[in-house]
């Protein structure tokens, strides 16, 4: 892999000019190259390369490796400027993704200034996938707070690439997303039903959209805006977006760019906001909705606000920070018309308190308290729809909310530990609701020598939306044993996560992700305040597997391997540089994606005879959007709880994954049971289930072994199954519940041995 420079040379490094503008009038364009200004950045070497003028700083990589593997040359840093000085960055990635996340094999990348003008900057980026080759020019304009893309892939092999997803992707580093107007709701899917062709990630003080009019699918909620296309031989394929960031979480700019860049006719809407009493709301947010969906919002000033939305029927409502939202007001938006909406009966926020304990002995409970009924914000910044008891204060929660009546869901561990509870609130505006929840454990595996983690979350690094502290928060809410942090390539949040388990005195599991772009690997445990040594982007199978040892971990799992830059999937496709390493040591059944194809390669894997175990994680990046150990991993450890015994335990096998049922077998998983020629092997298994047992099926080398189905959905039951065993193999038990989640646990390997008659006592 190469990187090259053409065109005249940047300007040093060590030049002020890019934050003090030294030199320069304060709305020049400028390209300097060097690490970013922008604090946090991860642009960070001498051959990077800086846009700024006096509204937004962007940063790509052209030396620093981008995440997930991705091929240099993407946006890597971005903010937008206020009261003359940049944000912190707000910026994971913004590229030209070829193919939906596939692997990226790219031999070179090459980086032009072809303008640098205090009116204009254009980089020129060109770079090889496969064997397309992809140019991308950025421009930078005075006075603009966008930066504009092209990018233009040319098949130049003989082959077609036939159905690929093509186009920029936006992961901003923290804060909210705003999905494509119309969208909300939309993982993944064709764009019918959008409303217009842009997303946006945002916070109070930041907003930052992805204008793409090529767009015919989404992926991510929106973060990804593809064109579904087949490149021929010879054929060319043009996309154009602009990144725009704004000092603001206002996305009317946002609507306004849409307007400038269509033509569109359009109408400005004013008025103000109070709330009932009479009292100015000092920051509203004004939201519009169109056919029933959200549109976009405006944040005003003292009461007041504007907004210029294209032509069209809409209905609004305005709200604020833990305020109840005003009742609803429909407009019909004309070109050049200008409209008054008024908003006088918002309410001013409550306080809602709660205590959560355990039935019988009274003992407090961390919990997640999820708002089932009643007002919830969509701008994410006003308020949550989910919460958690607090660490100092265990089995405590005080929050201000919205004023209102309110369904509670509250649980800990639920659906594995205990059932969630629901509990009915009236929180008054200007006072607060104090409530006393009581949750009944079902069952205690940690009694029993059972402990569990989630080995697979995430913090609010690159695409994560998590603090380190709520990482625990989450986790501990859940009921898992051990906590667990495994951000992509960084090891930055795993003292601050550590300090947070300490405090109550939870084992902490530190690891990390490998992220390339064909495969993720988690790591763990590993030594904490190290730093990574390798480009996961650049290194081999092999080199990722001795970083792992040099950090100390004593188990690597290959993560999701079944998704489009899994590891088996990249093998089948020959992707995977230093082709297949045997020396990993679990499968991962991962909470959101293919964790049934991952059980049956684990399956084939033992009837191979290679002992491979299985592992779990949910791989969580926002605990307020999903539930942290969604599936887990149970180990039986025998003697002190730590990361090193739990790992070793999963290490011999001695461990199951569940999104609910809980399997304690009377012969260990991971063990091996001899059974004479002729005989049955007997194999029991106690079962449980929060949510009550519906059935199990016995795998074996040849399939399905035996069956069990459930009447009434039995919190318990003891099974036995006797199969006889046609030749040396294994055994595993898959158990679900009555919500249909499910137990997957490591085989009981068997040694079938020939019969020996036992010698009687003549000799005879």
């Amino acid at each position: 892999m190469t990187d090259r420079w053409f065109g005249r040379a940047l300007a040093p490094a060590a030049t002020v000019a890019l934050l003090a503008g030294a030199g320069t009038a304060a709305a020049d364009v400028s390209v300097e190259r060097g690490p970013t200004p922008l604090e946090n950045g991860d642009a960070t070497a001498a051959e990077d390369i800086t846009l700024r003028n006096d509204h937004i700083v962007v940063s790509i990589a052209a030396q620093s490796a981008p995440p997930w593997g991705v091929a240099r040359g993407g946006i890597v840093d971005a903010a937008p400027i206020k009261d003359g000085e940049p944000l912190r960055d707000k910026l994971a990635l913004v590229d030209l993704i070829p193919n939906n996340w596939s692997s990226w094999p790219t031999t070179y990348q090459n980086f032009e200034v072809v303008t640098d003008t205090p009116e204009k900057a254009v980089i020129r980026v060109e770079r090889d996938w496969n064997d397309v080759r992809m140019v991308t020019r950025y421009t930078l304009s005075e006075g603009s707070d966008r930066v504009h893309m092209v990018t233009t892939m040319t098949n130049e092999g003989d082959s077609a690439y036939e159905d690929i997803l093509s186009g920029y992707v936006l992961w901003p580093d923290g804060g909210s997303f705003f999905s494509v107007p119309g969208l909300q709701g939309v993982e993944e899917g064709e764009v019918d039903g959008a409303l217009a062709d842009w997303s946006a990630g945002y916070a109070e003080d930041w907003a930052i959209a992805l204008h793409a009019p090529y767009v015919e699918y989404v992926d991510y909620n929106s973060r990804d805006l593809y064109l579904r296309q087949t490149l021929e031989p010879g054929d060319s394929q043009r996309f154009e977006g602009w990144l725009q960031l704004r000092p603001s979480g206002d996305l009317g700019e946002v609507v306004q760019a849409e307007i400038e860049r269509k033509g569109l006719a359009a109408s400005t809407v004013t008025g103000t906001v109070s709330t009932a009493d009479g009292k100015q709301v000092d920051k509203p947010v004004v939201v519009f909705e169109k056919n029933g969906e959200p549109y976009a919002w405006t944040v005003g000033e003292q009461g007041r606000y504007q907004m210029v939305l294209p032509e069209g029927d809409y209905s609004s409502y305005a709200t604020a920070k833990a305020h109840a939202q005003s009742s609803s007001r429909t407009l019909s938006a004309k070109a050049d018309s200008k409209l008054t909406r008024n908003f006088n009966d918002l309410e001013a926020p409550g306080t809602l308190r709660m205590s959560v304990h355990e039935k019988g002995s009274m003992e407090p409970l961390d919990a997640r308290v999820t708002v089932a009924e009643g007002q919830t914000p969509l701008v994410g910044y006003l308020g949550r729809k989910t919460f958690f008891t607090e660490l100092e204060n265990e089995g405590e929660l005080s929050v201000q909310i919205a004023p209102g009546d309110y369904v509670f869901k509250v649980s800990h561990g639920a659906g594995f530990l205990s059932r969630p509870v629901k509990v009915d609130a009236s929180v008054p505006s200007g006072d607060a609701e104090e409530v006393t929840v009581g949750i009944e454990r079902r069952t205690a595996p940690n009694r029993k020598g059972w402990y569990a983690a989630d080995l697979h979350h995430h913090s609010d690094v690159l695409d994560g939306y998590t603090p380190p502290e709520y990482v625990i928060r989450s986790e501990l809410a859940e009921g898992l044993d051990l906590t667990l942090l495994s951000d992509h390539d960084s090891m930055v949040n795993l003292p601050e996560a550590s300090h947070y388990a300490n405090k109550r005195d939870e084992p902490f599991i530190p690891g990390i992700e490998f992220s390339p772009s064909w495969a993720h690997f988690n790591a763990y445990p590993i030594e904490i305040g190290q730093e990574l040594q390798i480009d996961p982007g650049k290194a081999s199978v092999q080199e990722i597997f001795a970083e792992a040892e040099r950090l100390g971990a004593s188990v690597i799992q290959a993560n999701h391997p079944f998704i489009a830059y899994g590891y088996f999937t990249s093998l089948n496709k020959g992707d995977v540089p230093g082709g297949f390493s045997p020396n990993f040591d679990f499968v991962e059944l991962n909470g959101q994606e293919n964790y049934e194809k991952a059980y049956k390669k684990a399956r084939q894997l033992w009837r191979e005879g290679d002992r491979y175990y299985i592992s779990a994680g949910s791989d969580v990046h926002d605990v307020w959007a999903k539930r942290s150990g969604m599936i887990r991993m149970f180990a039986k450890v025998d003697g002190a709880l730590t990361p090193e015994s739990f790992a070793a335990s999963m290490q011999q096998g001695h461990s199951f994954a569940t999104m609910g049922p809980l399997v304690y077998p009377e012969q260990m998983f991971g063990e091996t049971l001899q059974v004479e020629t002729g005989t049955e092997a007997e194999l029991g298994f106690t079962l449980t289930a929060a949510s009550g047992l519906k059935g199990a099926t016995l795998h074996g080398p040849a399939g399905v072994v035996a069956e069990r189905s459930f009447a009434g959905a039995p919190a318990r039951r003891t099974v036995t199954f006797s199969p006889e065993p046609e030749g040396d193999g294994w055994y595993s038990l898959v158990v679900t519940d009555a919500n249909d989640k499910k137990a997957f646990t490591n085989p009981i390997w068997i040694d079938v041995v020939e019969h020996r008659p036992m010698a009687s006592d003549d000799g005879e």
